[in-house]
């Protein structure tokens, strides 16, 4: 048998080509999918009812009234999040991607239920003490500090 030695380097060239491609079309697929599963481990238990607490200058904690019920979105690799005012009437409606590289950070946008202003919300949560640290800016650029404890 005979090696012809064009055929063999166009093989080659093909097959690196196709591989390139394999990896791009199929390894994105399989990382991305490893990706959501890891967050949905890590994320996935936080579904439930949290009581929203506004964090004063001096760092006391001051209840709102109000409810935050958070989702967990596998699909998405995304906590849905609606706040409640105390009388039950929506307020503000996030979704806030948590962070691959930093566990038990995330960010999102929120708007407002009554209008299309909102703000930008970043939150840390502890495992520890099972509830979120947020912090943010409303459209209007005045900063806020509240803390999302489960509800008992």
């Amino acid at each position: 048998m005979t090696i012809v030695w064009s055929n063999l380097a166009i093989g080659s060239v093909v097959g690196a080509i196709l591989g390139v491609i394999g990896d791009w079309q199929i390894g994105t697929k399989l990382r991305k999918r490893s990706e959501l599963r890891a967050l949905t481990k890590e994320y996935g238990s936080l579904t439930g009812q949290y009581v929203n607490y506004h964090i004063r200058e001096d760092g006391t904690y001051e209840p709102t009234g109000g409810t935050v019920e958070i989702t967990w979105q596998p699909k998405d690799g995304l906590l849905d999040v609606s706040g409640f005012q105390s009388t039950g009437n929506p307020e503000w409606h996030s979704y806030i991607k948590m962070s691959n590289e930093y566990t038990g950070a995330g960010i999102g946008h929120y708007n407002n239920s009554n209008s299309i202003h909102g703000g930008i919300q970043q939150v840390i949560y502890s495992k520890q003490t099972r509830s979120f640290n947020v912090m943010g800016t409303s459209h209007s650029r005045k900063e806020f500090a509240h803390c999302w404890k489960p509800k008992e």
